[in-house]
């Protein structure tokens, strides 16, 4: 690998400065919080590096570099590119004859037009020269007749150099436009166009480019226009990959190539698809006054089941996630349990992964959520010496009914990774049309050899798990155990990252009251919402009460949530 082939492989753009290949964003630093360009330089020939951005400074070999973008290092030496010779093409030519003549004009090209391009003929064939400043450098053939698929359409003169077809006629201080062939620069000259070259074989060969490097580099902006046909498509991805996607245009047009437009719809025409020319995209990269206006009431929102919440935060939103900590045994996980509930109330599916408790344990929780303080009885168990509260046996199964397509739990069995978690979430949304997930809890799913590593793992699958909310459209719900063991909790005391809470879109902790506080507090819990992308309200606290019978939490300024029916009722 040369270091030309390195950049054309990893720096989206580029330029040369003499015999130096500068970056626009540094592969080390990737120009820092200011963005800096053009700060990272490759010797062309060695490929030794340096970035003089200064709290950078990264400096080293070839070898250095391509072992740092995970290339292949082993038995290394550097390829140094190879001086072409190129010998000037001597051909004896004549005026275009009769048949020549004839073919121009059937493609619609004037007199004027081929009489510019310097067009002859040699034994049959229509010559087209190529010059480069001001030297002929390759000559081409193509012969006056329809292709019919049999031998050669057309053709170079051995030894020729690779450069466009009219460089030399072109101003750098205008536009830049590249068809794919002769005849389609020529159609773009009869309707009065200028600055267009064409490549000298097409999709084929686009080594052009290198030879016109230099040359290229003085137009700040390049119109594409390539056949409507596979091969085009190709060509034009690669000379944007090579020139540089910020100054390219791609035209769009509805006819093979810019000859048949002309032909079929006349010279008007092909200003319109000059004019018409798109914007090369750049994924993520759009423009403001396009995004679709933010409507409150068009977004899916599940309600929370504690009015404080819902007050604060306007429900959770698609796309969204929410990340809960809390010290041990202060209720989150029985929390989340409820908004789960309640979720499947306003009709939506969920899925949950619950590595701390196993699946009928979660179960149980569940159901007595669900049934409420009047729909459970008490049951001596001899082992704890007291009575333990379960569903009343007529209620069990139409609970059990109720949610039977609605309520859905990951049972890893002991094991979990992300890979196989976010299968079965993905296919849990595709399959059965879950709109709300739970992930309890962050610590079974990462596993890091240090410190270091433990962190990155967990913000990157902070990350996916951001990017399945929005790729979905749903609300994932994460759990995430706190650094402290003790006291009420503050946003920075997440255990992990920060990257945790600064992805987050909604970050809450539960806080249980101790005891000897409650009658001072007067509640049993607090919800302490730390974040709130939307709103932008923070630190706001939630006080609520805590049924331990049904395991259901509520305000007190709405007790009706103790004893609140679900939709299970009347279902058999």
């Amino acid at each position: 690998m040369t270091p030309r082939e390195l950049a054309e492989k990893y720096f989206p753009e580029f330029k040369m400065v003499g015999a130096e290949i500068k970056a626009r964003y540094c592969p080390f630093c990737n120009g820092g919080r200011s963005h800096d360009q053009y700060t990272f330089g490759m010797n062309a020939e060695s490929g030794a590096y340096n970035c003089k951005r200064g709290s950078c400074d990264e400096k080293g070999s070839f070898r250095q570099l391509l072992k740092h973008l995970g290339e292949e290092t082993e038995n290394f030496e550097l390829q140094k590119p190879k001086e072409k010779s190129f010998t000037p093409p001597k051909v004896e030519t004549k005026a275009l004859g009769e048949k020549a003549i004839g073919y121009l004009e059937k493609r619609g090209f004037s007199r004027a037009t081929w009489e510019y391009w310097n067009l002859k003929e040699y034994r049959g064939a229509i010559v087209f020269p190529y010059y480069q400043d001001g030297n002929l450098v390759l000559v081409k053939y193509r012969k006056p007749e329809k292709y019919t698929g049999q031998g050669q359409k057309a053709w170079r003169e051995k030894g020729g150099k690779a450069v466009f077809w009219g460089m030399d006629k072109c101003d750098p201080n205008k536009m830049l436009i590249i068809t794919e062939g002769e005849f389609d620069t020529m159609a773009l000259t009869e309707a009065g166009v200028e600055n267009v070259v064409s490549v000298p074989s097409g999709a084929e060969d686009l080594t052009c480019v290198e030879n016109c490097w230099e040359w290229l580099q003085r137009f700040s902006a390049i119109y594409i226009w390539p056949d409507n046909d596979q091969p085009g498509q190709e060509m034009c991805r690669k000379l944007v990959s090579k020139l540089g996607a910020h100054r390219c245009y791609v035209v769009q047009c509805e006819h093979k190539d810019a000859n048949v437009a002309l032909v079929k719809e006349g010279k008007e025409k092909i200003w319109e698809y000059l004019e018409t020319a798109k914007e090369v995209p750049i994924s993520g990269l759009l423009r403001l006054a396009e995004v679709k206006a933010f409507e409150l009431k068009d977004i899916g929102r599940v309600r929370s089941s504690i009015n404080g919440i819902n007050k604060i935060v306007g429900g959770y939103m698609e796309g969204m996630l929410s990340v809960w900590t809390g010290i041990n045994s202060s209720g989150k996980s029985t929390l989340l349990g409820q908004e789960l509930v309640d979720a499947i109330d306003q009709g939506y599916r969920v899925c949950a992964y619950s590595g701390e408790m196993p699946a009928p344990i979660f179960r149980y929780w569940i159901d007595l959520q669900i049934a409420g303080p009047h729909n459970l009885s008490a049951e001596y168990d001899e082992y704890r010496q007291e009575d333990v509260m379960r569903v009343k046996r007529e209620c069990v199964e139409p609970i059990r009914n109720w949610y039977y397509n609605s309520f859905f739990i990951y049972d890893s069995m002991g094991g979990v990774d992300d890979q196989s978690l976010f299968k079965v979430f993905e296919y849990s949304y595709m399959r059965y049309g879950c709109k709300v997930f739970l992930v309890d809890n962050l610590m079974l799913m990462v596993i890091g050899d240090s410190d270091k590593d433990f962190y990155r793992k967990q913000s990157d699958f902070v990350k996916k798990l951001k990017h399945f909310a929005e790729q979905y459209s749903v609300h994932v719900h994460l759990v995430a155990h706190p650094r402290k063991t003790g006291g009420r909790l503050e946003k920075m005391d997440v255990m992990g990252s920060g990257d945790i809470t600064n992805i987050a879109d909604n970050v809450f902790s539960v806080h249980r009251v101790p005891e000897d506080e409650k009658e001072k507090e007067e509640c049993d819990a607090f919800i302490d919402i730390f974040k709130n992308r939307f709103s932008g309200r923070q630190d706001i606290p939630i006080a609520v009460m805590f049924d331990d019978r049904c395991k259901r939490f509520y305000m007190d300024s709405d007790r009706r949530a103790l004893v609140k029916d679900y939709g299970w009722k009347g279902v058999e």
